[in-house]
């Protein structure tokens, strides 16, 4: 039988039961999100209408880093990047994920790291594809390397909810959050209604 070929990804024989359970557990984490159940190590540090925002360290358990590593590939699925923001041997002691749990499931990510500032770049700069401006003191903040929701939860705000908890748990305003590039076109809208003079560029 021909290989099939999947939206999510996937390239399966349909003859090979193997091949097909494999593609049916990657269609479902694709389609509804990673399961996400309840465990005893969760931090949720927010909650509101079945949504509920649960952060992951470095210093978590190993089962709760391999869960936001698990995301952190399904949302790396729909990104220009081709690696992961966050892996289970990400040596980085800073490093702090966001998930957003609905349902027993993973529909949302925002992997966020302190970076030093590179520069600014107004969107005017942008626009016109002129250089940003580097000529900044030097300042460690706090950047965004991935801020991801599933597309059947997208347009509700849920992007810009779980950003307003890392910035209250991190203790810093999104407007001077740092910001990984390229931006797909629906993450470049959602930068400039976040920060509609620019953005801040990470090294």
């Amino acid at each position: 039988m021909p290989t099939q070929h999947c939206a999510c990804g996937a390239r399966y024989d349909a003859s090979i039961a193997s091949q097909v359970k494999e593609h049916e557990e990657r269609h479902d984490a694709w389609a509804s999100g990673i399961r996400a159940g309840v465990l005893a190590s969760d931090q949720v540090v927010a909650a509101w209408e079945g949504t509920e925002v649960l952060v992951v360290t470095n210093e978590a358990p190993p089962e709760q880093r391999e869960r936001a590593a698990n995301a952190a590939r399904r949302a790396m699925q729909d990104t220009p990047f081709h690696t992961p923001a966050f892996a289970t041997d990400d040596a980085d002691p800073n490093v702090r994920i966001f998930l957003a749990r609905q349902g027993g499931r993973c529909v949302g990510l925002a992997v966020l790291r302190p970076r030093p500032r590179w520069g600014w770049w107004s969107w005017d700069d942008y626009d016109a594809e002129r250089r940003p401006s580097t000529a900044v003191a030097p300042l460690t903040t706090w950047a965004v390397d991935l801020i991801w929701t599933l597309s059947s939860v997208q347009q509700r705000g849920l992007a810009h909810r779980i950003l307003e908890v890392a910035s209250q748990t991190v203790e810093q305003p999104v407007q001077s959050f740092g910001w990984r590039r390229p931006f797909t076109p629906s993450g470049e809208a959602f930068v400039r209604r976040l920060c509609p003079e620019g953005f801040w560029i990470p090294t």
